[in-house]
């Protein structure tokens, strides 16, 4: 997590089932400088020096929490920036920046991400999102497993 200001107030909310790799990156929104600005240093932070009576806080464009879904798989050393939701069951690829929202189960990389592609049709990624099988109870997640690991999406969907 770099640029975690407690002044900020940030939140990063991940899911459950989640596999981040070695070397990824949140970026919090005081990472960021305001752009509306004719300057963008960041005065506000240095309210005590500068005797200007702004906020700390308009030392940056605030863009909101990050929030990563359930079953999520962030690859080694991607970059995600503040504002931004990852859905449930998405993969994020290596090295990848994340600067926007990526739908659940899409496939994405590059620098600015782009989809690459979905990991399964729409009507099972519905399904998916309506069982949401990470908040089953413990015993009937372990049950599941194997139908899990082994794609068996009609015998999952079957104990739902």
């Amino acid at each position: 997590m770099l640029y975690h200001s407690p002044i900020s107030g940030d939140r990063l909310r991940i899911g459950k089932f989640c596999s981040i790799a070695c070397g990824a990156k949140f970026l919090f929104n005081s990472a960021n400088h305001i752009l509306h600005s004719l300057s963008t240093y960041p005065f506000p932070l240095f309210y005590e020096a500068w005797e200007h009576g702004l906020s700390p806080r308009e030392a940056w464009d605030n863009k909101g929490d990050i929030a990563i879904g359930s079953d999520v798989w962030i690859g080694y050393e991607a970059v995600i920036l503040a504002g931004v939701t990852i859905g449930d069951g998405s993969v994020i690829g290596t090295r990848a920046v994340v600067t926007r929202d990526v739908p659940p189960y899409t496939i994405v990389g590059g620098t600015p991400v782009r989809p690459i592609r979905g990991r399964f049709p729409r009507e099972r990624i519905d399904a998916l999102l309506e069982m949401k099988w990470w908040d089953w109870p413990a015993g009937r997640i372990s049950a599941a497993i194997p139908l899990i690991q082994s794609g068996n999406f009609e015998a999952l969907k079957a104990m739902f």
